[in-house]
């Protein structure tokens, strides 16, 4: 296929995507054109409330204040007296935030995906000339219709249209894809790292022009799972691309001021999509999907541990940004009720259990916490004995891989006794107990403990930490001592000094990064969250 076809194909299902979506999911993308264009966001609506008919408020590459109403479909003359009273609140009320000098006269902006019809042009014109005729202090409206939104978009995605056949049959496989599943994320990171962060370019414009573009390109491979309200596939990919972001940046040496934009638009739409889960989560009576014949058992239980130890991370973010946070009174009955259907298939279940751990400490329950992770490390110690017959798995096996296997879908039987005689985990919970001085069950168990080997994947490029896959590292093993101190267990299980700085400047992004990635987690991430947080 020439590259001619191959692009009018992209910008065909660019403009197929914007014409379907509504002005919350061409919000991000928007926001990032701005931020191209050299505009600095300084408010964005969550929707939940206008603010004063302003969906996005910034400062332009002059210094000038614009604000910005999104809306979906054509304007005609009905949907103009609809919307009167928003565009007014627009045009007239000043910008309220504590940055904005309110003096000042802001420029504004309604902005549809669709077109303007001429008698609301003509409407609109006319309004702009009778308050400059009468002296009135509003500022100017004008429109950005549908095709110009196009153009705008083409014109930032720039040359990240994908070009290779691999690039652009994976970009058609996201785009087109059903949007009820999980997100296929070796083939979601593939397209991120091939056909936009392959490449350091020497000019340093064209590195932050890659950043733009891949919020963008995002924006319309994530339509399939907005329109199907998949908020946790989105999460898990705002989550990968943030993961992303910061890795490029710090591969082409970017100074945080030419990229924190960006990643700051990725972070908002992480928290949004993880805030619609829990809204959805909590307006339902249980965790069933779809027919309820095929459903329940070993799907239902992993679906629950998925979903509540998600929902736990964003609670513990908002109890750890946001000192006035009331903590969810109805998550928290959710959890308490549901903790014994709680589901460990594996290793990669931990960051899920490692999250309502933490979530059930800062809200005072911390006997059922404690009782929990001693759950945790008893399992470990059982299933992945020397002699065990079938060990829980390593966290490169998912939940589904688990449930393929237990329920015969895979073809290639998992030989679950591979696993046995080693653990991943086992050291995390551990350090996890001596920080919580829970001596007495580590004396009871330490014998059985020290037959079991501490595996851990060390990486050679400390910024590798948030890639997918890599094999710049090796896999590090060793058995624990046969008797062990418990005042240098106590020392070890506090002590941070050589923990990597990126790690601690971008705790938040790691945490929720580890439940996309399991396999990224080790004892460092693990020690920071559990002291820090």
């Amino acid at each position: 296929m020439r590259e001619k076809e191959k692009n009018g194909m992209i910008e065909r299902a660019i403009e197929n995507w914007l014409i379907n979506t509504n002005e919350r999911n061409y919000q991000t993308a928007f926001c990032q054109v701005l931020l191209h264009k050299g505009h600095k966001i300084i408010y964005v609506s969550s929707h939940r409330s206008m603010e004063q008919g302003k969906d996005i408020v910034t400062i332009d590459e002059n210094g000038d204040y614009c604000a910005y109403q999104l809306k979906t479909g054509n304007i005609d003359l009905n949907k103009w007296r609809n919307i009167l009273g928003e565009v007014k609140e627009l045009i007239e009320l000043p910008i309220t935030h504590p940055s904005v000098d309110k003096t000042k006269i802001h420029k504004s902006f309604l902005v549809a995906n669709g077109e303007i019809t001429d008698e609301v042009r003509i409407q609109i014109d006319q309004m702009n000339e009778d308050n400059q005729r009468k002296g009135r202090m509003y500022s100017y409206l004008d429109i950005i219709n549908g095709q110009t939104l196009l153009k705008e978009f083409i014109d930032a995605q720039g040359e990240f249209i994908p070009k290779d056949l691999e690039n652009f049959r994976l970009f058609l496989e996201l785009f087109l894809t059903d949007g009820g599943d999980f997100l296929p994320k070796d083939n979601f990171f593939s397209f991120l790292n091939n056909a936009i962060f392959s490449d350091i370019p020497k000019q340093k414009s064209k590195a932050i022009s890659s950043i733009s573009s891949s919020v963008i390109m995002t924006t319309y491979m994530l339509s399939p799972y907005q329109i199907k309200n998949n908020f946790y596939a989105l999460f898990e990919a705002w989550t990968s691309l943030g993961a992303c972001i910061v890795r490029y940046a710090q591969k082409a040496k970017l100074k945080k001021e030419d990229w924190i934009g960006s990643f700051n638009l990725v972070k908002s739409e992480i928290i949004r999509s993880l805030s619609l889960l829990k809204n959805e989560t909590l307006k339902r009576e249980d965790f069933l999907e779809g027919d309820w014949l095929g459903d329940g058992g070993l799907i239902y239980r992993a679906r629950a541990t998925i979903v509540l130890g998600t929902l736990a991370a964003l609670e513990v973010y908002l109890h750890k940004t946001n000192e006035s946070y009331v903590k969810d009174e109805k998550l928290l009955k959710s959890i308490k009720d549901n903790i014994r259907i709680l589901w460990c298939w594996g290793e990669s279940a931990f960051p899920y259990f490692f999250n309502i751990i933490k979530y059930l400490e800062f809200s005072n329950e911390k006997q059922i916490a404690q009782s929990l992770l001693k759950a945790l490390l008893e399992a470990i110690i059982k299933s992945n004995s020397p002699k065990s017959q079938a060990g829980l798995s390593t966290p490169y096996y998912s939940a589904s891989d688990i449930l393929e296997a237990v329920l015969g879908i895979n073809t290639e039987r998992t030989d679950f006794s591979q696993f046995a005689g080693s653990s991943y985990i086992l050291e995390l919970i551990i350090l996890m107990l001596a920080r919580r001085d829970r001596r007495e069950i580590l004396e009871k168990n330490w014998r059985k403990i020290s037959h079991i080997q501490f595996k851990e994947f060390k990486l050679d490029d400390i910024e590798d930490i948030f890639l997918w896959r890599t094999e710049k590292g090796v896999n590090h093993a060793e058995f624990p001592k046969m008797t062990q101190s418990w005042k240098e267990l106590v020392k070890e299980a506090n002590d941070f000094s050589r923990v990597p700085d990126l790690y601690l400047e971008y705790l938040d992004l790691l945490n929720f990064f580890l439940l996309v990635c399991p396999h990224r987690i080790n004892k460092a991430i693990i020690g920071l969250l559990d002291k820090k947080y």
